[in-house]
């Protein structure tokens, strides 16, 4: 963002937080209740419970100590559930109001951030977020947590590659009508989902990196969310 401008993800987090993590009706900010609320940390432990299934099947081992860090962690959906499974974590997100949120009813052993903290981290976890980040500055993203991988970090990474129907077009006009919505979108009260960007990645260029950063056996599951399909990449620095 251009000097004082906040971050669209800021936006999205002091208008609609818990959608902006999990697009779904019940966690608008107008509809929230404290079980919907309760169900929606609840799906954080039920994401992270499979996850830790993943490196049993996948590796062999899990994450139970060190520090872990969870990139985009919002509200804290994963890093709550992800402090139960090791002694720190770090949550570290770019929206202060969201950071603000999962501070709240934080476990003792997490704390949250607006940078990238230094790390080593034993366990680098990241869900649903590199797609909302455009790739150029998803990947030095991905490249700034990998440099802060312990020796023998595990992984839990999802990334997105493709969609069923065509991605947008990129040209002069479609660039401009995009940029015009989204500065429509960033004013006044309306609807903070019209912030919310889907991105592709190049397989390759993240593969390239895992496998440069150490991590040669990379474990791919496939996901489908309503037909952008991508993987979470199960792995260990080794």
């Amino acid at each position: 963002m251009a000097g004082d401008e906040p971050h669209d993800w800021e936006i999205i987090a002091r208008r609609d937080p818990w959608f902006g993590v999990l697009s779904n009706p019940a966690f608008r900010s107008g509809a929230i209740t404290p079980e919907h609320r309760r169900d929606f940390y609840a799906s954080g432990e039920d994401d992270i419970a499979r996850l830790l299934t993943w490196f049993d099947q996948d590796l062999g081992a899990r994450p139970s100590t060190g520090r872990a860090l969870d990139i985009g962690c919002g509200v804290g959906r994963l890093t709550y559930a992800m402090a139960k499974i090791v002694p720190a974590v770090t949550g570290y997100d770019v929206a202060d109001s969201m950071l603000a949120l999962a501070r709240e009813q934080a476990p003792p052993n997490a704390e949250f951030s607006i940078t990238l903290p230094p790390g080593p981290f034993a366990w680098i976890n990241s869900y649903i977020v590199f797609q909302h980040i455009p790739p150029p500055e998803g990947l030095r993203l991905l490249d700034d947590a990998l440099s802060r991988a312990s020796p023998d970090c595990f992984l839990s990474l999802h990334i997105t590659f493709w969609r069923d129907l065509a991605a947008p077009k990129h040209n002069l006009i479609s660039n401009a009508r995009r940029q015009l919505a989204r500065s429509a979108s960033r004013k006044g009260d309306t609807d903070a989902a019209q912030l919310i960007r889907m991105h592709d990645y190049a397989m390759s260029e993240v593969m390239r990196r895992l496998t440069a950063s150490g991590f040669s056996r990379i474990v791919m599951r496939h996901t489908n969310h309503g037909g952008h399909h991508g993987a979470w990449l199960i792995a260990r620095r080794s």
